[in-house]
């Protein structure tokens, strides 16, 4: 049989192979995913002493939930205190508005215990897969498909370095940026041109001609 005739048999029998071949298997997004959750930092802060100021490590207690809250925030921050804590609780949310924390998203709740305070602030989490798995076989096996852990490596590292969850799953409000200078630049990028702005006609170390 020559080269050519075997040719012809052999590339229907591939098709045909690939045909019953779950293409999805192929994207391992599909199998290593970076879910986003939200969870609470908890932290309970004793009220201190008649004419005493609040302890050290109470106060960087404080500085990283506020820390927490403008990172990766879920919801409002919530300062539940006693009745008679009420001062201590308004003291409390003082700080975390000076810390950063927008005074609407510092809310104070009403608790049974007395003494102390129990700040919660709920924050995005990022839920990274476990690489290192091999529940299928490597050696080969004739389907051209891509082991079990890749891409897990790259999808986990992406899950452990952003700095904020939630962009995972939705964007970021727009910033202040001037949206005809945006859609300029853009238009020229789409066009192949240059998009920044033209340099003054000036050689370099030259004397300014302003006031001239």
């Amino acid at each position: 049989m020559r080269l050519h005739q075997l040719l012809v048999v052999i590339l229907p029998l591939a098709v045909a192979a690939c045909g019953g071949v779950d293409m999805a298997n192929y994207d391992y997004r599909q199998r290593h995913e970076v879910t986003v959750e939200s969870r609470k930092a908890v932290a309970t802060i004793a009220r201190p002493a008649e004419g005493q100021a609040l302890s050290v490590t109470d106060a960087m207690v404080l500085t990283d939930l506020a820390r927490e809250h403008l990172r990766r925030s879920a919801g409002p921050v919530v300062i539940a205190a006693g009745k008679d804590d009420d001062a201590f609780a308004q003291s409390l949310a003082a700080r975390l508005a000076d810390a950063g924390v927008p005074a609407d998203r510092i809310q104070i709740a009403v608790s049974e215990t007395s003494g102390s305070a129990t700040i919660t602030v709920p924050v995005w989490t990022a839920k990274v897969p476990e690489c290192g798995q091999w529940p299928d076989r490597v050696n080969p096996d004739f389907r051209n498909e891509n082991t079990w852990n890749f891409g897990c490596s790259v999808t986990r590292n992406i899950g452990l370095m952003v700095s904020d969850p939630a962009d995972l799953v939705r964007a970021r409000e727009a910033t202040g940026r001037d949206a005809n200078r945006s859609v300029d630049v853009l238009t020229k990028y789409g066009q192949g041109k240059a998009t920044g702005a033209e340099a003054e006609a000036q050689a370099s170390g030259g004397l300014s001609t302003v006031g001239k």
